[in-house]
C-alpha cells in the first residue's frame, strides 16, 4: 500500500515502495506523449493529396461560323437552347456570342437540342441539333465527385426556311469528339443568312 501524502492529493510522486510510479507521474508522461505525437502530426504532410479539378463540369462547346464565306460568326440575334421534351433552358437569349457551352445527358446516348432563334424584328424560328455520343464514367479519386465524359459519334441538324427568319443552321461538323472538363471546340455550327445564300 502506498503512503498517503497531503501535498500531492494523497499519492506520492516518484516510485512507491513496490516500484510502481504514482498516478500523477503517469498523467504527466501521457500528456507529454500526446503533445509530441500531435506536434509531429502537424509537421508532417498528410498522406492524402486532394487534387480535384476546379472546373469539373462536363460541357460540349459549340462554335458559330458563317457557311459562306467560311469564317467565325458573332451572333447579333438571340439564341435560346432547350432540350427537346423538357422544360429546361440550357442557354437563355444569348447574343453577341461566337461560342456557347451545352451539357450532354449523363444517362443517355442521344441528345436532341432545340435552337430557338429570335431577332429584333420579332421574327422567330427553331432548328434542331441531334448529338449522338457514348458515355465514359470518369473517376479521379475518392475525394472528388465522379462525372461522365462523352465521345461524340455523330451530329446533324435541321434547318428552317429563310423566309421564317433570315438566319438558319446550314450544317454541323465535329471538331473534337471528346467532351470532358476542357472548354475547347467540339462542334462547329455553320449558319446561313439571307444575304449569304
Amino acid at each position: 500500500m502506498q503512503p498517503f501524502d497531503k501535498n500531492t492529493n494523497g499519492f506520492l510522486t516518484g516510485k512507491s515502495r513496490t516500484g510502481r510510479t504514482s498516478l500523477r507521474a503517469s498523467r504527466y508522461v501521457v500528456a507529454a506523449l500526446v503533445a509530441v505525437v500531435c506536434g509531429i502530426g502537424t509537421l508532417l504532410p498528410s498522406c492524402s493529396n486532394i487534387d480535384c479539378p476546379l472546373d469539373n463540369v462536363v460541357r460540349m462547346q459549340c462554335n458559330l461560323y458563317l457557311k459562306s464565306p467560311q469564317s467565325a460568326y458573332t451572333l447579333n440575334d438571340e439564341l435560346t437552347v432547350t432540350p427537346a421534351g423538357r422544360d429546361t433552358v440550357l442557354l437563355n437569349k444569348a447574343s453577341g456570342i461566337k461560342s456557347f457551352l451545352l451539357p450532354l445527358k449523363e444517362g443517355e446516348t442521344k441528345d436532341t437540342l432545340l435552337l430557338h432563334w429570335a431577332n429584333a424584328d420579332g421574327l422567330t424560328a427553331t432548328d434542331t441539333l441531334f448529338v449522338d455520343h457514348t458515355l465514359q464514367p470518369h473517376f479521379e479519386s475518392l475525394d472528388c465527385p465522379s462525372s461522365v465524359f462523352h465521345t461524340i459519334t455523330s451530329v446533324r441538324a435541321t434547318s428552317h426556311s429563310l423566309s421564317e427568319m433570315p438566319l438558319t443552321v446550314d450544317s454541323v461538323s465535329v471538331v473534337r469528339t471528346l467532351v470532358n472538363y476542357d472548354d475547347v471546340e467540339n462542334i462547329r455550327i455553320f449558319l446561313r443568312t439571307a444575304s449569304s445564300k
